[in-house]
C-alpha cells in the first residue's frame, strides 16, 4: 500500500489554494458544514478566510475500527439551522465517494439555497466528484493528514501487530509506523504517541 504524508505546513497551505479556488468561482456560502472529524481543521481556515462565522460539523464514517470499512454511510442525527442558505460542505478527502455523496443527500433535506462540496483530495476510486478540490492523486493511496497520525499509527500497526504493540517502546512505535509506511512524520512527539496508546490501542485489546 502506498502513503502519502502531508504536513501541517502542506496542509494548510492546501487550505489556502482551495480558498483561493472558491473566492475565484464566486461562491460566496452562508454557511460551512464539516465532515468530521477530518473536514474540521480545513472548514475552520476556510471560514477564516471566506469569512464565514456559520460552521457546523456533522459527523459521517465508512470507516470502522482499525481501518474497517462499514457496509452503508453512518451519518449524525443532527438539525442545521441552513434553510434557505448557500453551503459549502467540508472534508480532507473523497475517497469513494459514498460518505460526501450521503452528506450532500443529508444536507439537502434542510432545504439550503444551493450546497456546494470542497475538499484538499480527490482519490481515482471516488465516484463523487467535488466543486473543489486542490490534488488529485492518480493512483489509490492512504493520504496520512497531521490530524490523523496517531489514528493511523494505530489503526495501521494493530492490523500487522495487534496487541503486542503494548509491549514497545515509544521509539519502537515510531519505527515500526515509518518501516511499514515508509513516511517519515515530523509532527509527532514520543509523548503523544504515549498518550494516544492508551485511547486506541488499550480499548482494542480489552475487547
Amino acid at each position: 500500500m502506498k502513503y502519502v504524508y502531508i504536513s501541517w505546513g502542506e496542509a494548510i497551505k492546501l487550505t489556502f489554494e482551495l480558498a483561493e479556488k472558491l473566492l475565484m468561482s464566486k461562491y460566496l456560502p452562508n454557511s460551512i458544514v464539516a465532515i468530521s472529524r477530518g473536514g474540521l481543521i480545513p472548514a475552520r481556515i476556510l471560514s477564516d478566510v471566506i469569512n464565514v462565522d456559520e460552521v457546523y460539523s456533522i459527523k459521517a464514517s465508512l470507516w470502522g475500527v482499525a481501518g474497517k470499512i462499514s457496509d452503508k454511510v453512518i451519518i449524525q442525527e443532527v438539525e442545521l439551522p441552513i434553510k434557505s442558505k448557500k453551503v459549502l460542505i467540508v472534508d480532507d478527502v473523497v475517497d469513494s465517494g459514498s460518505t460526501l455523496d450521503a452528506v450532500v443527500r443529508r444536507i439537502k433535506t434542510f432545504n439550503p439555497e444551493e450546497v456546494k462540496t470542497a475538499v484538499l483530495h480527490i482519490k481515482p476510486t471516488s465516484k463523487y466528484i467535488p466543486d473543489y478540490y486542490v490534488g488529485r492523486l492518480e493512483s489509490w493511496a492512504w493520504i496520512i493528514y497531521p490530524w490523523t497520525i496517531h489514528e493511523v499509527i494505530y489503526s495501521l500497526m494493530y492490523k500487522e501487530y495487534g496487541c503486542k504493540l503494548l509491549d514497545m517502546s515509544d521509539e519502537d512505535l515510531v519505527k515500526v509506523f515509518q518501516e511499514l509506511t515508509n513516511v517519515v512524520v515530523s509532527d509527532i512527539s514520543l509523548t503523544t504517541v504515549n498518550l494516544a496508546k492508551e485511547y486506541y490501542l488499550k480499548p482494542l485489546c480489552r475487547g
